[in-house]
């Protein structure tokens, strides 16, 4: 049979996007696909019904709709444009819910169609007495706190999401709601608006800094971690092989926490020993591989299957830190998580995830016949920010949240417009 090579190193196929980073544009007769809004629009959100105008005062960060940050603040006003009789209830809520479809053969299967809520916080801002009603007019402020965590969970709020994957789609999206109660049988109104939810997320242990250039297997630091990597062998490969004793040590060093801010680089120590063939150790270095891999897994059909869409965020640098002791090899790999502010790593078990894990190959040499792949992914945590930057920026901006956004997802808007 043919052999395939598992990667070619001298020409890799260029990394795939499918956001526009900054040096490029898009061209689109409508609004912007990442959801900007036009720099001259200076009006708040507002929103009217047939007795209602609702004002919501977040600022201003350029996103057609409101967005709002880590424990973000929706506050506004509700203004009555005319009198409404027979009320006996006003009140807000903050909404959010995943939804899940999956199709096969362009039929939706009733089975794959879940909803999932995740967030369901009301305000009461009028209620009548027992038996009673009420005629509102005039001015209600509000104002509703995005919580931490899901409502009875452990896990954190994930942010607006859009993810489609062959015969699945997901999203998770949040609403801001109004209701107006009356009493008998006259209409109840009801308005909601769709906002952003774009959490910031940092690490909490601040980065190492003083990494050597090599030799971290001598370098006592409780932040490091060295994991050994274990050769893996091809199905064709002779039986007798696997027993050799002259196959190489490999292990790679990386900072304990496994935490890195997206944009930030990732820098992994490798050592490749081999005091039996030499010259192998050196080959073995060529062949060095390490990139930063983001999955986007839905689980459906209650969990009982799971989807999962792969990209490659980065390629690494590879660099020959110390070869001076025979046989034995150390290099330097960096790769960068992703693009600043772009990354983020969350979970809601057994619904939808993002995840992110940094892969580790090393190819044996063309020459060299019943060898194996040394192969490792490592489960990495990236976040929006840099440590120690919430003091910073909430003095910069008054204790408002920022937004993360770069979380700003691209299909959301594209949706909308099909």
């Amino acid at each position: 049979p043919p052999s395939y090579a598992l990667t070619t190193s001298s020409t890799p196929a260029p990394l795939y996007s499918e956001r526009p980073n900054t040096t490029e544009r898009v061209l689109q007769s409508e609004h912007h696909p990442t959801g900007l809004a036009p720099a001259a629009q200076g009006h708040k959100h507002l929103y009217k019904s047939h007795h209602l105008e609702i004002r919501l005062h977040p600022p201003h960060w350029g996103l057609t709709l409101p967005a709002y940050g880590l424990d973000g603040i929706v506050d506004g006003l509700i203004t009555f444009r005319k009198q409404c009789s027979h009320v006996v209830e006003l009140s807000v809520a903050l909404q959010g819910a995943i939804n899940t479809s999956a199709s096969q053969h362009a039929t939706v299967a009733v089975p794959g169609v879940s909803r999932n809520v995740i967030l369901k916080k009301k305000t009461v801002l009028f209620a009548a007495g027992p038996g009673q009603h009420a005629t509102l007019k005039g001015d209600f402020p509000f104002a509703v706190q995005f919580p931490q965590y899901i409502d009875g969970q452990l896990d954190h709020l994930p942010p607006s999401y859009t993810v489609y994957q062959p015969g699945i789609s997901t999203e998770i999206s949040y609403l801001f709601r109004v209701d107006i109660v009356r009493k008998g049988l006259r209409r109840h109104e009801k308005l909601s608006v769709p906002v952003l939810y774009l959490p910031k997320s940092r690490p909490t242990l601040p980065p190492v800094v003083d990494m050597p250039w090599a030799r971290t297997d001598i370098w006592d630091d409780p932040r490091m971690e060295t994991v050994t990597i274990s050769p893996t062998w091809l199905a064709r490969s002779d039986a007798n092989a696997t027993q050799r004793d002259d196959l190489p040590q490999i292990s790679c060093t990386l900072p304990l926490s496994k935490c890195f801010a997206s944009g930030d680089m990732i820098t992994v120590s490798m050592k490749i020993e081999c005091l039996r063939a030499p010259a192998v150790a050196k080959l073995l270095s060529h062949n060095a591989h390490l990139s930063l891999v983001k999955r986007q897994k839905t689980w459906i059909s209650l969990g009982a299957q799971i989807s999962i869409r792969e990209s490659l965020l980065s390629r690494s640098d590879v660099y020959l830190a110390d070869a001076s002791q025979e046989g034995i090899t150390y290099l330097r790999l960096e790769v960068q998580a992703g693009e600043a502010g772009r990354e983020c790593s969350w979970r809601i078990r057994d619904a939808v995830s993002v995840e992110h894990v940094i892969r580790l190959v090393v190819l044996p040499p063309e020459h060299l016949k019943d060898f194996p792949v040394y192969k490792i992914e490592v489960p990495v945590t990236l976040t929006t920010d840099q440590y120690g930057t919430l003091h910073s920026e909430a003095l910069a901006l008054g204790g408002i949240p920022f937004p993360a956004l770069g979380l700003n997802d691209v299909h959301r808007y594209l949706r909308r417009q099909t």
